[in-house]
């Protein structure tokens, strides 16, 4: 499956590259934290000064959290998303990293968790 990735500038002087679009695949049957992986490789997060930055990566839903201080991504459900709710296009696989600055990264993945973006 292809993938294409995008995410937030962190500053003024991170603007000259927007939105930062970046280009991986992983294999069909990846899992979520592959995904994850894969994304993270093909478009490493910068760091910020004071190493307390706070990244989510979407994908029509809110897939995992992502904060520098961490050593590993938090996926933000252990189900595979519903394939209809993703951002998925003539084959490939948007997805966008969205920076929450020096948010706490605990205080972001609760609110993901439980966020709901449709009815049930």
């Amino acid at each position: 499956m292809k993938l294409y990735i995008t995410r937030d500038s962190v500053a003024a002087g991170d603007d000259v590259d927007a939105p930062h679009a970046r280009n991986s695949s992983v294999p069909d049957d990846a899992d979520v934290s592959q995904i994850v992986a894969a994304c993270l490789a093909a478009s490493p997060l910068p760091s910020i000064a004071g190493g307390d930055a706070s990244w989510a990566l979407s994908s029509g839903v809110p897939l995992a959290v992502i904060a520098q201080q961490w050593a590993s991504p938090k996926l933000v459900s252990q189900f595979p998303p519903n394939p209809n709710r993703l951002d998925l296009t003539d084959g490939t696989l948007r997805l966008h990293f969205t920076y929450f600055a020096q948010q706490s990264p605990d205080d972001v993945f609760a609110v993901l968790e439980r966020l709901r973006l449709h009815a049930q």
